[in-house]
């Protein structure tokens, strides 16, 4: 199943695909004269019917609005070998498509998958290699600068993300307040979800006792896991937060997906890892589609 943490990491460069060029610039020394960022399709199929989807791609266009380099970003969390077959395909397909440079940025926060990431790939053919572009969290920059945390709110959050402390996230929130309010919303609260209990009580105080904002924390803090702890009051309160998890979960489905089949709430009510909850909770909140919801309520339940 794929976790929160990987979509709002992949959320960031899909937003503004200028992230994939500055980190390219600050973090790997590779500065790509253009004019404009081209969001582009992740779909990098090549030979039916094997579809190969990258988490992002953004082009880098010239004043003539030519493509100079194309940025493939894949978010990785773990090591998988499979990517290892992947990776060179999306280069050479992409690097095809548009007849220009292609690069592929691999982001890394583990340490020890960074490392992984970083080995490169031979291709069997003499000289043909391909290493990747590897950006691990203790590359990202600290973002202290107002100025250019404003001209890229996702770079800000990605640092504080990356270096979760009190001045980072000051920093952050100040650079977000420019967004949609919507975007405002859930980018606030990813920034305090990254943040240590101490330095997220402090923001808290200042903020007049903040409450979660956007839909799915809203709501997973508010009516399914007040309805939670009620229920399981008796059971104890983790028991409670799991049947508050429960609760929202199928609030969410319910608004995604319409009518939910007794086998999906049986199911749900079947699960007992928080952490699986808490990461569906999250997905169904910011799945953009009933699709998207039901691909990732299909996820969990079957593992």
């Amino acid at each position: 199943m794929l976790s929160f943490r990987h979509e709002i990491l992949v959320d960031l460069f899909r937003e503004n695909g200028q992230l994939a060029a500055e980190l390219l610039r600050r973090c790997a020394g590779i500065a790509v004269d253009h004019a404009g960022v081209e969001l582009h399709s992740i779909d990098l199929a090549h030979v039916a019917p094997t579809a190969y989807f990258a988490d992002a791609v953004a082009i880098l266009r010239d004043r003539d609005n030519h493509p100079v380099t194309g940025v493939i970003v894949e978010v990785q969390l773990q090591a998988d070998q499979d990517k290892l077959l992947s990776w060179p395909v999306y280069v050479s397909t992409l690097r095809a498509k548009l007849a220009c440079a292609a690069v592929l940025l691999v982001l890394a926060p583990d340490p020890a998958v960074a490392t992984w990431a970083r080995q490169p790939i031979d291709l069997g053919h003499p000289g043909f290699r391909l290493t990747p572009v590897v950006i691990g969290f203790d590359d990202v920059p600290w973002m202290r600068d107002r100025a250019a945390a404003s001209r890229l709110p996702e770079l800000a959050m990605l640092s504080v993300m990356a270096h979760p402390e009190l001045e980072i996230a000051e920093v952050a929130i100040e650079a977000i307040s420019q967004l949609p309010e919507d975007r405002k919303r859930l980018c606030l609260d990813v920034i305090m979800m990254a943040l240590p209990a101490a330095i997220r009580r402090t923001l808290e105080a200042r903020m007049q006792g903040y409450q979660y904002q956007s839909d799915f924390a809203r709501k997973y803090y508010g009516q399914g896991i007040a309805e939670g702890l009620e229920r399981g009051r008796k059971k104890g309160k983790r028991e409670g937060k799991k049947e508050g998890l429960r609760a929202a979960v199928i609030t969410f489905a319910r608004a995604k997906l319409g009518e939910l089949p007794d086998d999906d709430i049986t199911a749900i009510e079947a699960v007992t890892d928080q952490r699986t909850l808490t990461e569906l909770v999250a997905l169904l909140g910011q799945a953009r589609s009933a699709r998207k919801a039901r691909a990732a309520l299909d996820r969990a339940l079957a593992r």
